[in-house]
Formats: C-alpha cells, structure tokens, sequence
C-alpha cells in the first residue's frame, strides 16, 4: 500500500511537470513549474530523492511488524537409537540399520505469554516513528522550498526595480548631456550620470546571478536539472493576517503536532514496551514436541516433551532491564527538552515576524513615499537648473536604498511564516 502511494505521488508529480503550458520536454524535467508555491510543493514532494528514501524506509518499518510477534519456524528432529558397532571390529557403526530406533520429532519453541505481542508493539513505534520521520523531512523539505520560492520572488522584484530605476537615470543622464551640451550643466554630472548607470547595470547582472541561484536551489529541492526553467512571474504567497496568528494557540499547536516531537513519542512508546519485554525476561519460555518411535520397521510408541528454560542469569536480566529502563528516561527527557524548545523557537519567529511587519509599514507608508517625493523633486529641480546632479544622486540613491529594504523586509517576513509552519506541522 505505502509503494502504491508513493508511485502515485509521483504519477501526480509528473503529469504537474507535464500540464499544457508549460512547455515540458519528453523527460519531464524541462518543463517551466512554478507558478505558486504549492504546485513546487507538490513536485518535491513526489520527486526529492530524501523522501523517497524516507519513504522506503518507512514502508520497510510498516513491513517488519507483520513478522515481529510470529513464532519462531518448528524443528523436525530424527534420532537413531541403539546402533550396534561393527562386528567386524572397531570402533565404526554397523552398515546395516536393522533393528535400529528410530525416532521422529517435531517440536516448537513458544515465548512466555505476552512476549510475542510486546515485540509487536515494538515495532509498531518503530514504524510509527518511521512514518513521522518521514513526515519531518517532508516539513523541512516544504519549509525550504517556501524560503527558496520567496528569495526567487524577491530577485526578480529587485531586477524590475533596478530596471526601473536605471531607465530614470538613463533620460536624467541624456539630460544631463543636453545641459552640458548648451553650457548650463557641468562635465561632471554626465559622469556621474554615466558612473551610476554602471552601477546598476552591476547591481542588475549580481540580482540576476542571485536568481539563477535561487533557481537552482528550488529545482536541486524538486530533483530537476539545476538549469530547469521556472515560471518567470513567481506568485508569493499571502502573509497571514495579524489577527489569524495567536501566540499562545501556536506554541499549543508546536507542542503537539510537530513531526519532531510525534516521532519523540514513537521512540519512548517503543522504550517503554523494550522494559516491559526486558522485565518479561524473568519468566521461562518453553519447547513442547511431540514424536513417534519406530522400531523393525513399525511404529511402537509415541513420546510427547515438554522444555522450560530456567532465567538464572541475574546479572545479564538486570543489565537488560537497567539499560531498556535508562533508555526509556532518556527518550522521555529528549522529548521534553525539544518541547520547551519549540516554545521559544515558535515565540522567537513569532516575534520577528511581528516586528518586520512594524517595518514594512513604516517603510511603505513614511519612508518610500517620502523618498520617492524626494527623488521626484529633486529631478524635476535640476532640470529647472535650481538644484545639483549630486543631489539628485543622493535622492536616488535613498529611493534605492528604501526599495531594497521594503524588498527584504518582504522576504523576511516569508521566511518567518515558513519558519512557524515549519515548526507547527502545518499550514498557517
């Protein structure tokens, strides 16, 4: 059933690569994928190569459970009896097997009641904490690709801006010639025009190296080839209301849900049964057999065997059971640790994020628009001839500055949402 998922994961995944539109090559690894981040989502999903593995790992886990409570296979014993040496001296057999004892047993070794369905249980947590493995690298998996999606949107806006930017430049430049030109400007201002266009032209071709990058760490999370395409207009997602985001309900939700902890909880069921299957080393196991006895040929008898074990070995049980016990204690206290420190992991993202939202308002709201005033103005004063291009520049320059730091704040804020999500499990 688990391999049936999985290829259906990857049916899914691959018909997503294949969708009309976007382009795919016959392989299915060319194809341009990204329009939101969930479709990316999807494709990693299906197609990482860690959540395959992990995926295989947690069908082999699901796999041994079946076999873990089973009896061991019967015996089938033939024993010669009462083989007389050979008369012609010696100490050898006799060749001929007449008048031989002959008898037949089988025999079957069972486990002390309980035992069996303790190593059950064992591995069954086994497979549980297989499975939330799996679920774990799927979360880390999911959280990567939001940041990597995000980091994707924020280069390409960097680029329209820089773009844009430059094209004011460029017709402030081309003023600044025609002022030189008619003796009313200075030499300097069309070099510094000129120094400034290649400063972005510069920041443009380093912005778009960045989105190579950010390309290809998404498609190394998707399992394509680094250079594949992506959709070249990234749709990012929504920041979640401020109000739809509670502290309190959060940390609740990171202490019970995170893939983390469940598969914590797997491994200390899984301890606390290894003790009670140690402390079940005190009783006996038996072999009961039954058999029949053959002699000249027809069956004379039958026999019937009944063997305990006697567990004298004190000091090998008690080392089990100390060490099932220390293992249990520490799984317990691990779970523990990791719960509080989700608590100030999820508070610490949550804060942030807060915080860059105080940000983002600021900046959108005072400081762009005062420093687009402000570079407005002071293109619209030197074309008048009332101001310097050096002021112009500084104008410039702060518009720049502000736009880059409303563009991080942005990708902060994307980073901090899939760091909570990542930490609760879930979507938001």
């Amino acid at each position: 059933m688990g391999g049936m998922k999985t290829l259906m994961a990857a049916a899914v995944a691959l018909g997503l690569l294949s969708a009309p539109g976007t382009g795919t090559a016959a392989d299915g690894h060319h194809g341009a994928v990204g329009a939101t981040v969930d479709e990316l989502v999807a494709i990693a999903k299906a197609m990482n190569p860690e959540i395959q593995v992990m995926a295989l790992e947690a069908e082999a886990a699901a796999a041994k459970v079946e076999g873990a409570g089973s009896l061991m296979d019967p015996k089938i014993q033939v024993v010669y009896e009462d083989w007389p040496k050979n008369r012609t001296g010696g100490d050898l057999p006799s060749t001929s097997t007449s008048g031989l004892t002959k008898k037949f047993r089988v025999s079957q070794e069972l486990p002390f009641w309980g035992k069996r369905d303790l190593k059950r249980e064992i591995a069954e947590a086994g497979a549980r904490k297989a499975a939330v493995l799996k679920r774990a690298v799927e979360n880390d998996l999911v959280a990567k690709v939001k940041v990597a999606y995000a980091e994707y949107h924020q280069a390409h806006l960097a680029i329209d801006l820089a773009r844009n930017l430059l094209g004011r430049m460029d017709t402030l430049a081309k003023l600044a010639g025609a002022r030189y030109a008619q003796a009313l400007g200075r030499q300097q201002d069309v070099t510094r025009a000129t120094v400034e266009k290649a400063m972005l032209d510069s920041e443009i071709a380093r912005m778009e190296a960045e989105k190579r990058k950010a390309r290809a760490r998404i498609n190394r999370l998707l399992g394509r080839d680094l250079a594949a395409p992506l959709v070249e207009a990234p749709n990012p997602r929504p920041i979640p209301a401020r109000e739809a985001l509670d502290l309190a309900a959060l940390t609740e939700r990171a202490q019970s849900a995170n893939p983390e902890l469940l598969a914590q909880e797997a491994t200390i069921d899984g301890a606390e049964r290894s003790v009670a299957l140690a402390e079940k080393s005190w009783y006996p196991d038996f072999e009961v057999g039954a058999g029949a006895v053959r002699r000249a040929g027809d069956i004379t008898s039958y026999e019937a065997m009944v063997t305990m074990n006697v567990p004298l070995q004190w000091g090998l049980r008690n080392s089990d059971i100390g060490e099932a016990k220390a293992m249990a204690a520490a799984a317990r206290h691990q779970r523990k640790a990791r719960e509080n420190e989700l608590g100030n992991e999820v508070q610490d993202a949550y804060f942030s994020l807060e915080a860059d939202r105080r940000v983002e308002t600021l900046l959108r709201e005072n400081s762009l628009p005062q420093a687009e005033i402000g570079f407005q103005a002071a293109a619209k004063a030197y074309e008048l001839g009332r101001t310097e291009f050096l002021d112009v520049l500084m104008a410039e320059q702060q518009l720049w500055k502000t736009q880059i730091e409303l563009l991080k704040v942005g990708l902060d804020q994307q980073m901090r949402v899939a760091e909570i999500e990542k930490l609760v499990g879930g979507e938001l």
